[in-house]
C-alpha cells in the first residue's frame, strides 16, 4: 500500500443520522411562557381592533361586563393619561349634565336674589359676575375630573405601597390609569336608581382586586389600598362631627 494520503482521507466521518451530536433542549410546547399570546392594549386604545371611536367603547364595556380584571391586565401595555381621561370624560357626561343643571339653579336664584338687593349697593354687580364664576366653573369640570383621576390613582399607588404590595415593574403612572378607567365606570355606576351607592362600594373592592393583580400581590393588600382613603375620610367626617358641637358649646359659654 502506498504512504501517499488519497483526497478522501481527510473528510471527517459522517454523523449518523440517528445519534446527533449535539443535545437540545426540550421543544416548547404552547404552555410554555414563550408562546403565551402577548397582550392587547384596552379597547379605547387599540385602533386597529377597533377602528371607530364607538366600537371601541362598546369594546371597553364588553370587556368590563365579560372579565373586568383583564382591563388591568392590559392597562400596562401602553402608557399615557390622555386615553383614560378622555374615556373618563365621556362618561362624566351625566355628572357635567347635573351639575351644569345645579349651576343654573342656583346662579338664577342668586341673580334674582341679587336683583332684589339692587337699591341696598352692588347688587348689579353680584348679579353680573355671579354667570360667569358659575360658567367658569363648568368649563373647570374637565380640569378637576383629571386632576381627581391623577390624585386618587396616585393615592391608591401610594396606599398599596403602605400595604406592602408594590412590585417592579409597574409605576405610578399606571396606577393612574387603572384609576381612570375603572372610575369612569364607578362614577356612571352610581347613578342607577338606589343600587348606585352598592355598586361603588363592590366596584372599589374589584378595583382593589385587579390593582393588586396588575401589581402581582395579594389581593387582600389591593383591597385595603382602596379602602383606605374611604376609612380614613369617614375617620375625619366622624371627628369632624363630633368636634363641631363641642366648640360651639364651649363658645356659647
Amino acid at each position: 500500500m502506498s504512504d501517499i494520503t488519497g483526497p478522501n482521507d481527510a473528510i471527517p466521518p459522517v454523523i449518523q443520522l440517528n445519534e446527533p451530536a449535539v443535545h437540545l433542549p426540550p421543544p416548547f410546547t404552547e404552555e410554555s411562557p414563550a408562546f403565551a399570546p402577548a397582550l392587547r392594549p384596552v379597547p379605547f386604545e387599540d385602533p386597529e381592533a377597533f377602528p371607530t371611536f364607538w366600537s371601541r367603547v362598546g369594546g371597553m364595556f364588553r370587556l368590563v361586563f365579560s372579565n373586568p380584571f383583564e382591563l388591568f391586565d392590559r392597562v400596562p401595555v401602553t402608557e399615557g393619561l390622555g386615553a383614560p381621561w378622555r374615556f373618563l370624560l365621556l362618561l362624566s357626561i351625566p355628572a357635567f349634565l347635573l351639575a351644569a343643571l345645579a349651576f343654573s339653579l342656583l346662579g338664577v336664584g342668586a341673580m334674582f336674589a341679587a336683583l332684589e338687593q339692587t337699591g341696598k349697593g352692588g347688587g348689579k354687580a353680584v348679579a353680573a359676575v355671579l354667570p360667569l364664576i358659575f360658567g367658569a366653573l363648568l368649563l373647570l369640570l374637565p380640569l378637576f375630573s383629571f386632576l381627581g383621576m391623577v390624585i386618587g390613582g396616585a393615592l391608591n399607588h401610594f396606599f398599596l405601597w403602605m400595604w406592602g404590595g408594590l412590585r417592579p415593574g409597574v409605576g405610578t403612572g399606571q396606577s393612574i390609569r387603572a384609576y381612570g378607567y375603572a372610575h369612569a365606570f364607578l362614577q356612571l355606576g352610581g347613578f342607577i336608581p338606589l343600587i348606585g351607592v352598592l355598586i361603588q362600594i363592590a366596584g372599589l373592592i374589584v378595583t382593589g382586586m385587579g390593582l393588586a393583580r396588575m401589581h402581582k400581590t395579594d389581593t387582600w393588600r389591593g383591597i385595603c389600598a382602596v379602602l383606605t382613603p374611604l376609612f380614613l375620610l369617614c375617620c375625619c367626617g366622624l371627628l369632624a362631627a363630633l368636634s363641631i358641637p363641642a366648640f360651639i358649646a364651649a363658645a356659647n359659654r
